[in-house]
């Protein structure tokens, strides 16, 4: 063997290392993603702030900016701040995202899991529209393999979201600026000064039907909803979320008789895979019990410890 032979081998033998390393982590990448059985709700971090509620099965995407002097009360304890600081208050505490999709959440009404961190290169305002281009892009899609204070989005939805809207029409999107929209209630706080916050009942008839799931509305099972912790008002809560989301909660009721950590979804066998079913387990975490009794009801959920410590301090 030559001299020039021996010295090739470690280049190749790297090149086809790194090769392999490419093809084994895009292959991770697919087999093992996260399957989202509803609509996708992520926040846009910027200026303005952009809550983004994305229909896989119709391919449509609604959304809505919010401007940054709005004050939000946030989850978990921390009190009350304008919408501009909860990014930097959940990165400062390294909730990776929780803090600040949870808030977002309880204030605009529907499922949001997820954020993407696009900030304006100018540091200058945009419309929505801007908002959006900036962060559904190939770009921010190859950080997220690298930079997880990016994203907190699985690589394959967030390809497929970023696919799908570059292919979209007028059509296929609803925009709602709530600059726009007379949403707002103003609070005087004790030491005089007055605040902006969003009125829930005034954006839930603003929205309307814009952020259901097409096949959850279409199954249409009645779901009763019990509150097994001791924190009052939070089957209130969680219908208030799932029924923007198309669920048709029939029962609302304390539950006494179990004291879960995690959620319960019950229901017969035959609707276990369903896509309402699978949406309440992945976003709550919930278990899975078959239901062997006769109820008035199709799915039964019960609420746990775990989506108590949502409204108490970390």
């Amino acid at each position: 063997m030559s001299a020039r032979t021996k010295k090739s081998n470690p280049w190749i033998f790297f090149i086809c290392s790194s090769i392999a390393i490419v093809v084994s982590t895009l292959g991770t990448i697919y087999f093992f993603r996260e399957s989202i059985p509803s609509r996708i709700g992520l926040v846009l971090i910027g200026s303005p702030t952009v809550v983004v509620s994305y229909d896989q099965s119709r391919k449509t995407l609604f959304a809505v900016s919010i401007p940054s002097d709005v004050q939000v009360d946030m989850v978990r304890g921390y009190g009350t701040y304008p919408i501009s600081s909860l990014w930097t208050l959940d990165v400062l505490d390294k909730r990776r995202g929780v803090v600040l999709t949870e808030s977002f959440e309880e204030v605009i009404g529907f499922p949001v899991r997820y954020f993407i961190h696009a900030p304006n290169k100018n540091n200058e305002p945009q419309d929505i529209h801007e908002r959006i281009n900036a962060s559904l892009t190939y770009s921010v899609l190859i950080q997220s393999l690298f930079q997880k204070n990016k994203t907190n989005i699985p690589f394959i939805p967030l390809f497929e979201l970023i696919q799908t809207y570059r292919g979209m029409s007028t059509t296929d999107m609803k925009f709602i600026d709530l600059s726009e929209e007379n949403v707002f209630v103003r609070m005087t706080l004790p030491d005089g000064n007055v605040i902006k916050k969003i009125d829930g009942e005034k954006i839930a008839f603003l929205f309307g039907t814009y952020t259901e799931d097409a096949e959850i509305r279409k199954e249409n099972f009645r779901l009763a909803v019990y509150n097994s912790t001791t924190t009052a008002g939070l089957a209130q809560k969680i219908t208030r979320i799932l029924e923007k989301l198309g669920f048709h909660v029939s029962v609302i009721a304390n539950d006494d008789s179990s004291k879960p950590s995690y959620c319960v979804v019950k229901s017969k066998k035959d609707i276990q895979n369903s896509v309402s079913v699978k949406t309440l387990r992945w976003l709550y975490r919930c278990v899975f019990e078959e239901e062997t009794q006769t109820t008035q009801t199709d799915i039964s959920l019960i609420i746990g410890t775990e989506y108590e410590k949502r409204f108490l301090p970390f």
